[in-house]
């Protein structure tokens, strides 16, 4: 049990790393009133909810490669936007202090609705109370937010325009490692900066040391901070990812660099129309798929007379006064059902937890030291 414990403590310490360098792009979360669907005809919703469906043009092969990229910036640039948001903040000497933030975002509709992140739309932990966008073109407006998705780092805004540029919608799910792919966003509040990379690798999985999401897409064109919202778009000029995440030791740039797969997007748009905010349920605990061969291995050759469960959710660590903490949940035991159903995957259990409401108790099938127990965990906000 030693061994184990000694185990744990280092994937938590790595855990713990990871946690600093995402830290500034991971760093939102969801408190206070929730932000549900208001003042949006059904007729713009209607229209939203068909353009997501729309089928995706191939659009025309590129002449050369130099054409190509350009080409492709001049089709996705129109519709990458500024976001600025502008708050205040409590010192501790009981006064407050006025502070802002910059990112980015892409227009999906016609009538002003914006896709961003979840964390370039708060201050600190709080939705901001003043969201400005700024297009291409140099208009202003001031926006409202529809609805976040704090798991997956999703902000859904409306402006109050109209016939403003979209971004053509693309298919991530025809992406190949390697396809060349574009940035554009505003890095360091530097408007509408276009950087050329490659697609260096799909289905990226950061999570399994908290609340990160898997299945990201990872290239090497530059994001840096303030990108952080923007436009990943293909060759073609056609928005497959939004920008989320850097990973760096110094905190910029070092070329590796990780957006949302547009079909996600999709989705969550769809539910943030249906539902307002989401997924902001929270249990404090950092895991690991425990199918993961490298995992399994390891453990196999240093705890011999332990019976591993074949699925299940490894718990490396567990927030101190947290729900999983308060119901007793501690490292070294495995989730391997959830509700009554089996867990068979970082992204299955992700999700479940996603979609948990507040207040609404979660009944896991725990295997400790050999033993089979059931805990109760109420998650809080996140």
């Amino acid at each position: 049990m030693r061994k184990l414990l000694g185990f744990l403590l280092l994937f938590a310490l790595g855990f713990l790393t990871g946690a600093y360098v995402l830290k500034t792009y991971f760093g939102g979360g969801l408190r206070g009133d929730f932000y549900t669907p208001a003042g949006i005809s059904e007729t713009s919703k209607r229209a939203l909810l068909t353009s997501l469906d729309m089928p995706v043009s191939p659009g025309a092969p590129p002449t050369s490669f130099e054409t190509m990229l350009r080409n492709a910036a001049e089709r996705i640039a129109p519709a990458v936007v500024n976001v600025d948001t502008t708050g205040e903040v409590f010192t501790w000497w009981g006064g407050s202090r006025r502070v802002g933030g910059k990112g980015s975002g892409v227009i999906i509709s016609k009538d002003g609705f914006v896709v961003t992140n979840n964390h370039v739309v708060r201050i600190g932990r709080e939705i901001a109370p003043e969201i400005t966008v700024t297009l291409a073109d140099g208009r202003r407006f001031r926006a409202r937010v529809i609805g976040t998705d704090a798991f997956n780092d999703i902000a859904l805004l409306k402006i109050d325009g109209r016939d403003l540029p979209v971004a053509p919608l693309g298919d991530s799910d025809q992406l190949r490692v390697g396809d060349w792919v574009i940035a554009v966003g505003n890095p360091f509040g530097l408007e509408n900066t276009v950087t050329a990379g490659i697609v260096s690798a799909l289905n990226r999985n950061l999570a399994g040391t908290g609340d990160v999401p898997g299945g990201l897409i990872q290239t090497d064109a530059a994001i840096n901070q303030g990108n952080s919202g923007g436009a990943l778009a293909n060759s073609r000029g056609q928005l497959i990812g939004i920008n989320t995440a850097i990973y760096s030791p110094v905190g910029a740039n070092v070329g590796i660099g990780f957006a949302i797969p547009v079909n996600r997007v999709r989705q969550v748009v769809r539910e943030i129309l249906e539902h307002g905010s989401i997924g902001s349920a929270y249990i404090g605990i950092a895991y690991r798929d425990i199918s993961d061969p490298a995992l399994r291995r390891y453990l196999q050759e240093q705890f011999p007379d332990l019976r591993f469960p074949a699925q299940g959710m490894l718990i490396l660590g567990v927030e101190r006064d947290s729900p999983a903490d308060r119901a007793g949940l501690r490292p070294g035991d495995v989730l391997t059902a959830m509700n009554g159903r089996p867990l068979t995957s970082i992204e299955q259990f992700q999700q479940m937890i996603r979609r948990v409401r507040l207040k609404e108790t979660i009944r896991f099938t725990v295997w400790r030291e050999g033993r089979t127990l059931t805990v109760e965990v109420v998650p809080v906000e996140r």
